[in-house]
């Protein structure tokens, strides 16, 4: 039930300050609201930022892994490996990958190409020559996701340490 219009001067103005009060309440949780998710995209909560980066295994020892907690769907991303010393044996390093893992991505390319690729099992095995096994070599995944929600990785070197971390796939 609207209330009797007052007159001001001379206009009729028919008000509901109550209800005026709540719509000032409502924009104002809005405005918070907004301003929350803003923030939580800057920081990196919603893809690329200081709260996505992430890495896996400790830098300096054979093998660790830098990548990004947050992704989106079919988005292009990386997965930066780290190949410490005595990674590689006899001029070459044997990086698995979890299978699982390949099936749920477009693989784009790999940096360095790798020698040689084989399927083992539940994994596949990328064969990269090293030049220096005194120094760390890195490997670069480049891919696309191609599924939501959480998406494990697992790799490792071929008879040595192994990292398992998430990431997870925005929409």
């Amino acid at each position: 039930m609207m209330p009797e219009p007052k007159r001001v001067g001379d206009i009729e103005v028919a008000q509901n300050l109550k209800h005026q009060k709540l719509e000032w309440k409502i924009e104002r949780v809005c405005w918070v609201v907004m301003a929350m998710v803003v923030l939580a995209a800057l920081a990196g909560l919603l893809g690329h930022g200081p709260l996505s980066r992430a890495r896996a295994g400790d830098q300096g020892s054979i093998l660790w892994a830098e990548y990004n907690r947050f992704e989106r769907y079919q988005g292009p991303t990386t997965i930066r490996v780290h190949l410490g010393p005595g990674a590689g044996q006899a001029g070459k390093a044997r990086l698995w990958v979890d299978r699982s893992f390949i099936e749920n991505i477009e693989l784009n390319h790999i940096d360095p190409e790798p020698e040689s690729v084989e399927a083992a099992g539940d994994r596949f095995v990328y064969v990269f020559l090293v030049a220096d096994a005194t120094r760390v070599t890195s490997v670069t995944f480049h891919f696309e996701p191609n599924k939501y929600g959480r998406m494990p990785v697992r790799l490792g070197l071929d008879g040595g340490p192994e990292l398992s971390f998430g990431q997870f796939l925005y929409p």
